[in-house]
């Protein structure tokens, strides 16, 4: 049988395996589902090359589609990396580049 983790990843990661989920907390007084997502690596690949990371933004959260009608909420610390002088935030599968919703949020409006 498979984890819970596991089809959350499947439904919003679709295929990534730069991210992962490293908690889902579902409280039931606010009728609300957060899934934190976590970089896996220790480098990032952009264009072929491989940079270390330099550090990370602050948590971030978007909102997303709705699971079984409970308000859902992604969050995840993006990680930077240094490309000559200037200091880059690795793009999320989910979302474009400062948007407060998920793509599949984005879609549905």
């Amino acid at each position: 049988m498979k984890r819970t983790e596991d089809i959350l990843a499947k439904l919003l990661l679709q295929n990534n395996d730069d991210w992962e989920i490293e908690n889902v907390v579902c409280d039931d007084s606010v009728e609300e589902i957060r899934i934190t997502l976590k970089y896996r690596h220790s480098t990032i690949k952009v264009d072929g090359n491989e940079f270390p990371i330099f550090d990370f933004r602050h948590e971030r959260s978007w909102r997303h589609l709705d699971m079984w009608q409970y308000q859902t909420v992604l969050e995840a610390k993006i990680p930077r990396y240094r490309d000559g002088g200037k200091v880059k935030s690795v793009p999320v599968p989910w979302a474009l580049p400062n948007s407060r919703l998920s793509w599949l949020m984005e879609k549905k409006r």
